[in-house]
């Protein structure tokens, strides 16, 4: 087994820190690691922006990547924790099969899916990853591994999708697929002048089974929160052969300079973006309607070296335009420039998914290059979000504050496993 150390960060480049990273290839090596170190805490592709997969020991899943099973018939896969979603695409597309729920890259891992229990743009129709998760096996913090399900071992299985790795090591899953039989959607792109008539049309289109907001962050006054409506539904009709799509994908290959991004940029991007989304319908792959960013190879160094934080939260609907409202305005306040705001729509959360993130309401992600006077608007913002009844994605947060996660570690699991985000939870509460 592989053992050495690492300086580890994760997609948002920050926080940084030198880690014991173990690589096991097998569920004897992981028990190994597993009881030979103090604490510790599994990551899988490191996808996640924040500190959640961080800490002095961590121990990689991603030489456990094989798929163990696959029933093209049923549409259940069986997959090691550290296989990534897009190789289960290039298996399961090509036989009529696709996800019931992906978030916005497919670089992840299918442990990482269940820690942070991932959503997608079609949350009120389909929730999150733990809604087709059949069971999963869990090395525990003494070494025993328990088979999780809803019907088995119930309170853990729980507590560990959204549990942000915190109940231990999961090992493998199976879970449920769902049938397609073309890779192509029907996209509509309606354009939205301000924020009320941007959620307005969110509420007009609940019938549509996917749905994503861009929203230009820079826009004031009466054009405040106006966006680009994104709606699909994937295409009816029955098509010759199945593959994932490939498109040309674009490489970041060094960290960008720290003045590329800046505000007068960005401010005649929004505008370009805004006039050119003609609205209207038209044909898109899978690729290019789940996973656009993706075609921009290590798009996170166009942050510079800093590294980006992303803020992502959710409030009730009946909080969502006020709270936005409020938001944007204390964006503006700052000197903080927002680049990328996406709004998700999402439905009821089931009383048992107690460590999941989407609320029935709405969430705003909105991406800031990391400068020196970001914590304070974040901890402004923080104030707003918890004042409305909200709360962050800890998959994504790097600088909130621990309680804004609605998440207690102590809840959820033993400290064998043990993070910096955890450790950023603890150190509140005491």
């Amino acid at each position: 087994m592989d053992c050495r150390v690492e300086e580890l960060k994760n997609w948002g480049n920050y926080p940084k820190l030198e880690a014991l990273v173990c690589h096991p290839r097998s569920v004897e090596e992981v028990r190994e690691v597993v009881l030979r170190q103090e604490r510790l805490i599994a990551r899988g592709n490191g996808r996640c922006y924040g500190d959640a997969a961080l800490g002095p020991c961590v121990l990689s899943t991603l030489r456990l990547n094989r798929i163990l099973s696959f029933d093209a018939q049923s549409g259940v896969v069986w997959a090691q924790s550290g296989a990534l979603l897009a190789d289960l695409l290039d298996v399961i597309v090509p036989q009529g099969w696709f996800f019931h729920v992906t978030p916005g890259t497919r670089f992840i891992t299918v442990g990482g899916a269940i820690a942070c229990d991932v959503h997608g743009k079609n949350h009120p129709h389909k929730g999150c990853f733990s809604r087709w998760l059949l069971d999963f096996e869990l090395l525990r913090a003494d070494g025993s591994i328990v088979r999780c399900s809803p019907q088995e071992n119930a309170a853990l299985f729980w507590q560990t999708c959204g549990g942000m790795g915190w109940t231990g090591v999961i090992l493998s899953a199976r879970f449920r697929l769902m049938r397609i039989s073309s890779v192509f959607l029907r996209q509509r792109t309606l354009r939205a002048s301000c924020l009320e008539e941007l959620l307005n049309a969110f509420e007009a289109h609940t019938d549509w089974p996917y749905a994503v907001a861009w929203v230009d962050g820079l826009a004031r006054g009466r054009r405040l929160g106006r966006g680009i409506l994104l709606l699909a539904e994937h295409w009816p009709e029955e098509a010759s052969a199945l593959s994932f799509p490939r498109h040309f994908a674009l490489n970041i290959p060094v960290y960008a300079p720290s003045f590329l991004l800046n505000r007068c940029v960005l401010r005649l991007y929004n505008e370009c973006y805004f006039a050119c989304a003609r609205p209207g319908e038209r044909r898109v792959d899978l690729e290019q309607c789940f996973y656009p960013l993706d075609r921009i190879r290590h798009w996170n160094r166009l942050y510079g070296r800093r590294g980006l934080v992303q803020y992502q939260f959710c409030l009730p609907g009946e909080q969502a335009f006020l709270g936005f409202r409020k938001v944007f305005e204390l964006i503006h306040q700052s000197r903080e420039v927002p680049f990328l705001c996406v709004v998700k729509r999402h439905g009821e959360r089931p009383p048992e998914a107690v460590n999941s993130f989407p609320e029935s309401g709405y969430s705003l992600a909105v991406d800031f290059a990391r400068t020196r006077g970001l914590l304070r608007l974040i901890r402004q913002l923080d104030e707003w979000v918890w004042k409305l009844g909200g709360k962050v994605y800890l998959a994504k947060d790097a600088c909130s504050a621990p309680h804004m996660g609605r998440i207690s570690p102590q809840r959820v699991g033993a400290e064998k496993f043990w993070s910096l985000l955890r450790e950023r939870i603890e150190r509140e509460s005491n």
